[in-house]
């Protein structure tokens, strides 16, 4: 391989990605990540994910191949019941099997498992990351693992002693780095479990009686616990990159045990590792959580953010640092900083920052490309467009023809403003703040109505006259506002006559800023509601 002289640029993936090929320097490279289906696969979650997804790139851009792999440990227990799904009562007939067998409780999939999965599978192809897939329920019952399995069971011995290193009570003699699904009704509390030596295995089942003596190479119900599974998979897998969370990066925790373990028991050398920190969302207290279904799943995402947001929100984080993802008025926040550092990247190279922007923004996109010869997209800004969705009563061809029939003209941007102006719908439908919403009037508000005094219906009056002898469509913005304080200066008190004005409109005592608001609605059916 030629020889790497410094990362692509200073994003920490390319950093990364450096790091890594630095250090064992060869054509292709295996990354992995990976979770238990226990229920929704979160928002949080999908931090894993995305750095995988964007360590891999920058390892291919490199010029090195890159193979992701992404596990569902499906064969892990069903221990808990997550709040937030139907038929309670049913599953927990389901707890200590494996949650591949457990049914799905919406009858869509053939298990809880697979329905999880396939969920977010879906929700993960629209933000462009194509894993491959590893099922560890079909690994383990195929007998895949089967030497392995017996590999730690030889060395049982050597894992306690490594996990006892940390532990305030050592484990007991009679502990084995293994899970035993009963072959009988499939729970996996037992009396006891013995490793015979060879490929045997006896066990006694706790719940239902059963006493069987097995074959480590044709059951399906044998699996090794956490602690050691992980080790034994970046061997199997020749695992060169995978990250993991704060809970399991601490002094003595999964990764330090598992360091020791892949060395001692499989000479086979950690991979690199990246610590990542929690993802929590702005305004929920507690830490996101599938089993207490306390989360907002990445479908929730894209209901406010596009798919390009949600990456360009990650890519623009350090994976060690935590940070809470909006669905607030920062959502406007979020979406101006992204257009802004959309339009740096395509105008200003002389930007001291342009280098990491430009490389930022390229991970951000769905598909894996460089923007060089890209034609700058023409976007409606966040904020704007929600306010004219509004005054068109939510219809977006509507709003595209009154506003943006022709700044936006290409195919892709017209895709894009379809795509945003969904997503703002959903935002004020669901999370913008009352203050923040309105609706246009359907009918006129009398003055007898409002209660008004003569003095306000005369200022409103001349607000009326004045918007029908001027061309509301191109008079300034500042001009306008000096004709407004006109209406209503030697007259009546701006505080009601603002107030009336906004209720005539909006039906509420206030609203967007008058002069501009007044002129995206247009002289029409200004002059109607007034």
């Amino acid at each position: 391989m030629s020889s790497l002289q410094q990362p692509l640029s200073s994003h920490w993936a390319d950093q990364v990605a450096f790091r890594l090929c630095k250090k064992n320097d060869k054509d292709s490279y295996t990354l992995a990540s990976g979770i238990t289906p226990s229920g929704v696969v979160h928002i949080g979650n999908f931090r894993e994910v995305i750095t995988v997804d964007l360590v891999a790139r920058a390892v291919r851009s490199l010029g090195r191949k890159a193979r992701f792999i992404y596990s569902w440990d499906d064969f892990d227990t069903f221990r808990k019941v997550p709040k937030n799904l139907p038929r309670q009562e049913e599953l927990v007939k389901y707890l200590r099997l494996p949650i591949s067998v457990v049914p799905d409780p919406y009858d869509k999939d053939e298990s809880y498992a697979a329905h999880n999965e396939k969920v977010f599978e879906k929700e993960l192809d629209q933000l462009g990351i194509h894993p491959e897939y590893i099922y560890q329920y079909k690994q383990y019952s195929s007998g895949k693992y089967a030497t392995e399995i017996r590999k730690a069971l030889e060395q049982k011995d050597k894992i306690a002693s490594i996990l006892n290193e940390w532990r305030s009570e050592p484990l007991g003699k009679d502990w084995l780095p293994t899970t035993m699904y009963c072959e009988s009704c499939g729970k996996d509390e037992m009396d006891y479990e013995r490793y015979d030596g060879e490929w045997s295995y006896s066990y006694k089942c706790k719940n239902c009686g059963h006493e069987a003596t097995t074959d480590i190479r044709t059951t399906k119900n044998l699996k090794l616990n956490w602690r050691t599974d992980w080790p034994m998979r970046w061997a199997f897998e020749k695992v060169d990159f995978e990250p993991g969370g704060k809970d399991h990066s601490s002094q003595g925790g999964s990764f330090d045990t598992a360091k020791r373990i892949v060395s001692e028991v499989w000479n086979w050398k950690a991979p690199e590792y990246q610590q990542y920190d929690f993802v929590s969302i702005k305004g929920l207290t507690g830490k996101m959580s599938s089993s207490s279904g306390v989360l907002i799943s990445l479908s929730e995402a894209l209901d406010v953010y596009d798919p390009q947001m949600i990456r360009w929100i990650f890519v623009m984080q350090k994976p060690n640092r935590d940070f809470a993802l909006a669905f607030d008025s920062d959502v406007i926040k979020n979406y101006d900083e992204f257009d802004a550092q959309e339009k740096l990247v395509f105008n200003d190279k002389s930007n001291s920052k342009w280098a990491f922007f430009k490389r930022a923004y390229e991970l951000s996109l769905t598909t894996e490309t460089t923007i060089d010869g890209m034609r700058p997209p023409v976007r409606a800004p966040f904020r704007e467009l929600c306010n004219r969705l509004q005054i068109c009563d939510m219809d977006i061809d509507k709003t595209y023809s009154k506003f943006y029939s022709s700044t936006i003209t290409s195919e892709s941007d017209i895709k894009n403003f379809h795509s945003r102006s969904a997503r703002a719908i959903f935002w004020l439908e669901h999370y913008a703040s009352e203050e923040f919403k309105y609706r246009l009037n359907s009918q006129k508000i009398l003055d007898s109505q409002l209660g008004l005094s003569s003095n306000v219906t005369e200022a409103i009056c001349n607000l009326k006259q004045m918007i029908s002898s001027i061309d509301l469509s191109s008079i300034d913005t500042k001009d306008l506002n000096q004709k407004i304080y006109d209406c209503f200066n030697t007259i009546c008190d701006s505080k009601e006559f603002f107030s009336a004005v906004y209720q005539k409109i909006i039906g509420r005592p206030q609203g967007p800023r008058l002069p501009s608001f007044l002129k995206e609605i247009g002289k029409e059916r200004v002059v109607n509601l007034l």
